[in-house]
């Protein structure tokens, strides 16, 4: 899958974003220290981001829930933030749900518990791109 360059450009610029918050107060601290570091820093570096933006889960027809993204950037990219000491499986597995309940290309999976800054990039799986038909020109 190509990801068209205004969307990597913007993950490398939410990136940087983080590592500064990251190398300004180091690792160790709550979840909600990052966030709220993560609101100040984006605006004063003109990026739209939407904190604890909720997003609807439907089973069939019906809404069953209500989770809450981090951060939805620019209308396009999810943030996830964690504060742990490693990332694993049930984060990856998190930040595919919203995926598939929402129709953002990507999502940034970033990790503040370490010394130096962990992040990953996950694309929705196959079988979620076949299923909402995804056409990531929509995003250039």
């Amino acid at each position: 899958m190509i990801i068209p360059q205004k969307l990597n450009n913007l993950c490398y610029m939410v990136r940087g974003i983080c590592m500064k918050v990251h190398k300004e107060l180091g690792p160790g601290f709550p979840e909600e220290y990052y966030q709220k570091a993560l609101e100040y820093e984006f605006p004063k570096n003109n990026v739209f981001a939407e904190p604890q933006k909720p997003i609807e889960v439907f089973y069939e027809s019906i809404c069953v829930g209500t989770s809450f993204l981090d951060f939805a950037i620019e209308n396009i990219l999810i943030l996830e933030i964690k504060s742990t000491s490693d990332l694993n499986d049930i984060h990856r597995f998190q930040v595919i749900k919203y995926l598939a309940s929402t129709n953002y290309p990507v999502v940034l999976l970033i990790n503040f518990g370490e010394s130096g800054l962990k992040y990953e990039r996950i694309l929705p799986p196959e079988k979620i791109q076949i299923r909402k038909n995804y056409d990531f020109s929509r995003f250039l």
